[in-house]
């Protein structure tokens, strides 16, 4: 749940303490809870020693307190990626009706891929819950479970608590809305929280995450900057106005953003991917390997974001002419998902075009259609689109992107117009052309900018665009 502790005094007071005592070399008396939030604290600002040490002074003076050996688990799954170091250190907690020992070993447990086990867990530890304690219960547990992404579990279990006017519920509520795509929703949920509470950056940051996906890159990053007005190394505020730049063409910008973040999450993948991203899109190939290849290193194995890893990672490679590199990476990945993935197949099929092989690409296409189930084939269908576009393969992506447009999916893929309006100016398709244009500039206006840089002059105002664009057909 969204907490501002870092702000209040009684904590500014602690870490002046904690600090002086450290610097004159002299111990200092706090609860453990206090040990962890400094200890928390220093996480947070990519000081992860200093963290572990203010754990370990509070296990010093409390053995067995629940919050920082907690903590230390935290760090042991997440950042050791070591599941059985993460579980021996929660097995030291004291108190094993604490409720935070019940979080944690759950949270270890999905953390894991071991979800159906952590809700069965959770749900024979529910019979042990006193009747005043369980609508709060369920709040913790749905918070746990949208906390790793899980969110049909989160919205169950958000479902049996009363507690439904509680700033906690209402967070949740609405990050379960962004995730099943209802973004108005989620604006309308989180302006109401920020009424509540308007310094409290975390809401800000979740209407920043709300506007990002409503392709409203302005007001997302407004958003993003009241969030760092309260905090100003909230990362996932600084991450958000990264993306942001980025997604309307302040690379330098953005770059910044990614630095800033990465000098605050030195362990995190993210800060390397985004700056990636940058040198990809400026043509530096070389230095976008060794981004990737950082991220690749810093990257749990069972993170979504190693599949992006090591897409990107191909798609560089592949763009240097080095196919067997390339190649490499996705026998690799094909050896640890035990044979090969829709992923994969895809890979394949760009690689093969790369190669102007387009009747191997159609078959390694084909065969990912085939291998993706039913609910998903449109963005397996997006993305070999993408590979037929990224090629100059007009016509092959004209079709892929019209199909999705006319089942009106687009608005799970933000990029969708643009592309389509692309591959019809590049096809003469002059009416279509102009009707997708009208499309974009309403949906997403900087994908548009970006795809179609070298048809619209580069001060041309946005209202202007398709004014500019009848003209330019008949001429």
């Amino acid at each position: 749940m969204t907490d501002n502790i870092f702000h209040t005094k009684a904590f500014k007071e602690n870490l002046r303490r904690y600090e002086e005592a450290l610097q004159n070399g002299t111990s200092v008396y706090l609860e453990p809870e206090d040990f962890t939030d400094i200890a928390e604290y220093y996480h947070l600002h990519g000081d992860l020693p200093q963290a572990i040490e203010a754990a370990d002074q509070a296990l010093a003076i409390f053995p067995g307190a629940t919050e920082p050996l907690a903590f230390k688990a935290r760090v042991a799954m997440l950042v050791e990626h070591d599941p059985d170091k993460a579980m021996e250190l929660t097995e030291e907690i004291a108190d094993k009706q604490d409720l935070e020992y019940i979080y944690i070993v759950a949270e270890i447990m999905i953390a894991d891929n071991r979800t159906d086990e952590a809700e069965e867990y959770l749900e024979a530890r529910e019979k042990t819950i006193s009747d005043d304690d369980l609508d709060d219960y369920y709040l913790d547990v749905a918070g746990l479970f949208a906390d790793y992404e899980v969110f049909d579990l989160a919205a169950k279990w958000l479902a049996q608590s009363n507690n439904t006017d509680d700033s906690d519920y209402l967070e949740l509520e609405g990050r379960i809305a962004l995730n099943d795509g209802k973004l108005q929703q989620g604006i309308m949920l989180f302006n109401k929280l920020i009424d509540r509470d308007p310094y409290n950056n975390a809401f800000w940051d979740y209407l920043a995450s709300a506007y990002y996906l409503s392709s409203d890159y302005a007001k997302s990053r407004e958003s993003s900057d009241y969030a760092l007005a309260i905090e100003p190394d909230d990362t996932d505020a600084i991450l958000n106005k990264a993306n942001c730049l980025m997604m309307v063409g302040e690379d330098t910008g953005a770059r910044e953003c990614y630095e800033h973040y990465k000098r605050l999450q030195p362990q995190s993948e993210i800060g390397d991917m985004g700056l990636a991203a940058i040198d990809m899109n400026a043509n530096k190939l070389d230095a976008a390997i060794a981004h990737w290849k950082r991220a690749a290193r810093l990257c749990a194995p069972q993170s979504p974001n190693m599949t992006e890893i090591n897409r990107n990672m191909v798609l560089v490679l592949a763009s240097k002419g080095r196919y067997d590199d390339a190649m490499d990476i996705i026998s690799h990945l094909e050896e640890s998902a035990g044979g090969p993935t829709v992923d994969t197949l895809i890979l394949k099929g760009y690689l093969s075009l790369l190669n102007e092989k387009k009747d191997e690409a159609q078959q390694w296409f084909n065969k990912a259609l085939r291998e993706t189930h039913d609910e998903i084939k449109d963005s397996t269908l997006f993305y070999i689109a993408y590979c037929y576009y990224d090629c100059g393969i007009w016509e092959k992506a004209h079709d892929a992107f019209r199909y999705l447009a006319d089942i009106a999916v687009d608005q799970t893929f933000h990029d969708l117009w643009a592309y389509l309006a692309r591959t019809d100016y590049e096809l003469g398709m002059q009416q279509e052309f102009l009707s997708d244009l009208r499309q974009a500039i309403a949906k997403n206006p900087a994908g548009l900018q970006r795809e179609l840089a070298d048809f619209f002059p580069a001060d041309l105002p946005l209202d202007k665009y398709y004014d500019y664009a009848v003209a330019k057909m008949k001429k």
